[in-house]
């Protein structure tokens, strides 16, 4: 257990978060869902090159006929466009209530890999969450990562590598997988869930931001405590997904190595996963656990809440550091988590997040 603030290292406090996913508006909501086993799996329009019904994991209609925002739009606009805006501006908007933002502030978008299917151009998500988000977001104090679901491992470790002087800064990631290109692109490498295929993923669609600071003052408090990120370990797997080099999964323990260095033996007590029901990642996991066994309890549990909301793409991270700060707050005996992901390509991250009890 954690008394008092720790002084050993730079720590990054959750200030505020904002959600949306198939199963919640907002990260208590889908941390309850998911506890409860509700799942947004549904028979999507999408058919397989087999003719199968594609099995995706999305967000009610009805929600984006309520996000009424008055956007703006490029030629050609689609549906998966509008949704990763219109989430974006929600997840964004939830993560600052409470804040009076006088200006803008740092924002670190998590983007999905550029060649691994169309997605929406940063330059109008950012143009879009200007307008809706001000006066917290201006295109000079925003940068982005192109790495898929471990983006968000990026963007926090840019934070901590040059953001630490800012009292509030923001993370996030907002993505979908309702592009035709996108799924067809998927199924020729036999990855999406049907009936005939078990081991494959549902495509999801949500966002996920955080509000961040360096400063414990201004974090959110719940139940006498706040929660802490711990700077991300990086690494890459050069025999990832879509690479030609054999695979050995030193990625992933690569980074979780870096992100465990310091903390005590038998310490972390859940390991919150980026695994989507793919064989690939559970392989992936098993090393990097075995070769990092010490450092958790015994048993570990290990969670994966796209069996859930289905797979985020961009968004997957900060969503697993909601959900693992949920957890925190919500349960007495939890002080520790490890949070990784792990991209199509070769971008490998994971942290530590830990329940901090405030000093009386």
């Amino acid at each position: 257990m954690s008394n008092g603030l720790p002084s050993a290292s730079p720590l990054l406090y959750i200030a505020g978060t904002g959600m949306i996913t198939a199963i919640g508006p907002s990260a208590s909501m889908t941390f309850a869902a998911t506890c409860a086993g509700k799942s947004g799996y549904q028979i999507s329009n999408y058919l397989s090159k087999n003719n199968k019904p594609i099995t995706m994991s999305l967000v009610p209609a009805t929600v984006f006929e309520a996000l009424d925002y008055e956007l703006e739009e490029c030629n050609p606009y689609n549906a998966q466009y509008d949704h990763v805006i219109k989430m974006a501006i929600y997840a964004l908007t939830d993560a600052c209530q409470g804040y009076s933002i006088e200006g803008p502030l740092p924002l670190i978008l998590a983007m999905p890999e550029p060649d691994l299917g169309p997605t929406v151009d940063h330059g109008l998500l950012i143009r879009n969450l200007i307008t809706h988000c001000a006066p917290a977001v201006s295109s000079a104090l925003t940068r982005t990562f192109h790495s898929g679901r471990a983006a968000g491992m990026d963007a926090i470790d840019f934070a901590f590598q040059y953001l630490l002087n800012n009292s509030l800064l923001l993370v996030g990631g907002s993505d979908s997988y309702i592009n035709l290109k996108r799924i067809k692109k998927l199924d020729e490498a036999n990855r999406l869930k049907t009936i005939e295929s078990p081991q494959s993923f549902a495509p999801g669609e949500g966002a996920c931001f955080l509000l961040l600071t360096p400063n414990p003052e201004l974090a959110l408090v719940r139940n006498e405590h706040i929660i802490a990120l711990h700077r991300p370990g990086l690494a890459n797997e050069s025999g990832h997904m879509y690479s030609e080099t054999p695979y050995r999964g030193e990625g992933l323990d690569e980074a979780f190595k870096k992100a465990l260095i310091g903390q005590p033996e038998h310490s972390i007590q859940a390991i919150y996963s980026s695994m989507n029901g793919e064989n690939f990642w559970a392989k992936e996991y098993g090393v990097a656990y075995l070769r990092n066994k010490s450092k958790f309890v015994d048993p570990v549990r290990t969670e994966h809440p796209a069996d859930c909301y289905g797979d985020l793409g961009s968004a997957t991270t900060m969503a697993l550091i909601a959900m693992a700060a949920e957890n925190l707050w919500k349960n007495k005996q939890q002080y520790k988590h490890l949070v990784y992901s792990s991209s199509d390509t070769e971008k490998r991250g994971a942290l530590v997040i830990e329940k901090i009890k405030l000093s009386q």
